[in-house]
C-alpha cells in the first residue's frame, strides 16, 4: 500500500511539474524525464484489466439466498453470481431466450464468457 501511495505521489509531482511548465510556456519535456516515465507507468497500470478488477467489489460478498433458477432469473439476479459480470449475465438471458431455456446447467458452457472454472464456481448457486 505504501509503495502504491509513493508511486502516486511521484506521478502527481511529475504531472504537476509538466503542467506548470506547459502553463508557463515551456515545453512539458523540460520536466524531469524520470518523473515523466514514472507518471506514464502509473497511468498505464491503472488502465490494465487487472487493476480495474481489483477496484471492483468482490461478487462473493453479495449474499445469494437459496438457489437461482437459471430459466427465470433476470440479468440482475444472474449478475449477483460469483465471477459473473453484467455482460455475461445479459448473454445468459439472451441464450436462454434464443434456445427456449436451459435444459441442463452444463449448457451454460455455450455462453461466451463461461468456461469450466466459472461454471464450477457458480454451479452450487443454480437450479433449473
Amino acid at each position: 500500500m505504501k509503495a502504491t501511495i509513493g508511486r502516486w505521489m511521484v506521478a502527481l509531482a511529475g504531472l504537476m511539474v509538466a503542467g506548470a511548465l506547459t502553463v508557463s510556456g515551456l515545453p512539458a519535456s523540460a520536466a524531469a524525464p524520470e518523473r515523466q516515465a514514472t507518471a506514464v507507468k502509473v497511468q498505464k497500470a491503472q488502465r490494465t484489466p487487472k487493476a480495474q478488477k481489483a477496484r471492483r467489489t468482490p461478487k462473493a460478498a453479495k449474499a445469494i439466498e437459496g438457489k437461482i433458477n437459471l430459466n427465470s432469473a433476470s440479468a440482475e439476479e444472474l449478475d449477483a453470481l460469483p465471477r459473473i459480470g453484467p455482460k455475461v449475465a445479459q448473454r445468459m438471458v439472451e441464450y436462454r431466450t434464443a434456445h427456449n431455456g436451459f435444459k441442463t446447467v452444463d449448457e451454460l458452457r455455450n455462453v461466451k464468457g463461461i468456461g469450466p472454472k466459472v461454471l464450477e464456481a457458480i454451479r452450487p448457486y443454480l437450479t433449473l
